[in-house]
């Protein structure tokens, strides 16, 4: 589903019906964020067997970081913090303990202020 969802449509979103996660095609009207998969993200992910919440959002994040243009996911935030939590974002950071925080210590994002500061990075795009 992942995968046809990347492949077959130009925009898809993702949010919570009835509080279940869904991915459906088409653009969000006010997103938090964007990201765009470049087809060696869109081939890692949905090559990966269902895991923990942490090891997808590890995976998610490599992506994000990665130097190769063919695997890295770019990303817009178009939220600030405060919004991101109390749309819930974090909340999906914390469900991925401690894979997630592990990861971002060991690539440099350690503590509320390093993440504040990566995240006014990607709203300027």
């Amino acid at each position: 589903m992942f995968r046809q969802l990347f492949e077959t449509s130009e925009a898809s979103r993702f949010h919570a019906v009835d509080g279940k996660p869904r991915f459906e095609p088409g653009k969000a009207e006010e997103p938090d964020f964007e990201l765009t998969l470049p087809p060696g993200a869109v081939h890692d992910i949905c090559g990966k067997a269902p895991a923990e919440v942490g090891d997808l959002g590890v995976l998610f994040l490599r992506h994000i970081f990665a130097n190769e243009p063919e695997q890295k996911i770019l990303v817009k935030v178009h939220s600030g913090l405060i919004k991101l939590t109390m749309r819930g974002w974090f909340r999906v950071v914390i469900a991925g303990c401690p894979k997630v925080i592990t990861w971002l210590a060991h690539a440099g994002l350690k503590g509320p202020s390093a993440v504040a500061s990566a995240l006014s990075r990607l709203r300027k795009g």
